[in-house]
């Protein structure tokens, strides 16, 4: 059968997705990606692709999004505690989309154009939904983690999109979900699949290399802070980490893309910094790992059985991430001032936290997986 995969253009939208492409391609099923920018790494992944609009990113979106709506915008980057997030990432999406005609339409015209068989998107983009109605084909969400909006949900927030082209939501649908069941339950009808890590192509950096092939004498802590919280939060955070790590009985390996560590001075001895790295060879080698509760490294994190610590950022769902990992007992929600070496190392030697995250990296690797969402592709599809 043919499979189009309508993606919106961030990492870590795209990522979680790479392991079905695999496994429909080796079940012998065609695959076509629609998307942009960050959303065409399923290309150096081994997918066919076409860009919908050349040189847009999920960042421009938002940044545009800024600029239009300014309040949508504040809500999405820093929702305050007990705002439904759902509500808040779906408003806003539908509202970026809006000012990005020419994708939205591209998606759509690409899908009418290739005639899939059954339409894969990400979570909230609609016109993957639209597509599929279009076209009368399943639409399958395959969700990145810990949310997963509905798509009555977004075809309410976005009922402009589905009056334009005179439909509704398509009959067949059917929901991804990789969040383990016990960290967040799977909603009755979702398909769980687990979680197989992939961080994008590319060799190893030798210094990398040598590095996880040696054997600490003391744990090893990766520190990641994404690409999403706002730079002064994220500078905190940082300073805090390379105060504590010479006090800390601890080997630390920090990896912050596109920033610049001149600023923060010599680095300790016990700290290794890299702009990029594969993460899932990393938390390998790693004991615990320092995050901002994005979900691609917490569940990264999950599959390798290891204890989070994730700093107190606010916006784009981190509070409803950490808190659920919090809540399953993988690790702490920190504060700034609470970041030290007897937090890290009460993290690590915490009996009870090591047996939550065995428990649910055995849970992972018990889900069904992405070869076996095949299976059901094929019957959602008729193929």
């Amino acid at each position: 059968m043919r499979v189009l995969m309508t993606i919106t253009p961030g990492t870590g939208h795209t990522y979680p997705m790479v392991p079905l492409a695999w496994a429909l391609q080796l079940a012998g099923h065609e695959v076509m990606v629609a998307s942009c920018g960050p959303g065409l790494a399923l290309g150096e992944a081994g997918a066919r692709t076409v860009d919908v609009a050349p040189g847009l990113s999920l960042d421009q979106m938002v940044g545009k999004l800024a600029q239009n709506h300014p309040e949508v915008a504040a809500k999405l980057l820093q929702e305050a505690s007990g705002v439904p997030y759902l509500e808040v990432v779906g408003g806003a999406v539908a509202a970026a989309l809006r000012l990005q005609p020419e994708m939205v339409d591209a998606v759509i015209r690409t899908a009418e154009e290739w005639r899939p068989d059954i339409v894969v998107h990400s979570p909230l983009l609609t016109p993957g939904i639209v597509a599929a109605a279009k076209l009368g084909v399943p639409a399958v969400q395959h969700g990145f983690g810990f949310v997963n909006p509905s798509a009555e949900m977004m075809s309410q927030l976005h009922a402009d999109l589905f009056e334009e082209h005179g439909v509704t939501l398509p009959e067949a649908r059917a929901t991804i979900d990789i969040t383990p069941p016990s960290v967040v339950p799977t909603e009755p009808g979702m398909w769980s699949m687990g979680f197989v890590p992939y961080n994008g192509s590319g060799p190893l950096p030798k210094p990398l290399y040598d590095l996880l092939n040696r054997r600490p004498e003391s744990p090893r802590i990766a520190v990641t802070l994404g690409s999403g919280p706002v730079p002064g939060e994220a500078a905190v955070i940082l300073e805090r980490i390379l105060a504590s790590a010479p006090k800390t009985d601890a080997e630390f390996v920090v990896v912050l893309p596109r920033v610049d560590l001149e600023p923060f001075g010599p680095l300790p001895e016990n700290v290794h910094a890299f702009d990029w790295v594969p993460y899932s060879a990393l938390l390998a080698g790693c004991s615990a790992v320092i995050h901002h509760a994005g979900p691609g490294t917490a569940l990264g994190a999950m599959v390798h059985g290891l204890p989070q610590v994730m700093p107190a950022f606010k916006g784009l769902g981190r509070p409803v991430v950490a808190q659920a990992i919090a809540d399953r007992g993988l690790g702490r929600i920190a504060q700034p001032d609470d970041i030290g070496p007897e937090l890290l190392e009460s993290v690590i030697a915490d009996a009870s936290i090591r047996e939550a995250a065995a428990e649910v990296r055995a849970e992972i690797k018990a889900m069904p997986t992405p070869l076996d969402i095949v299976t059901r592709l094929e019957e959602l599809a008729g193929a």
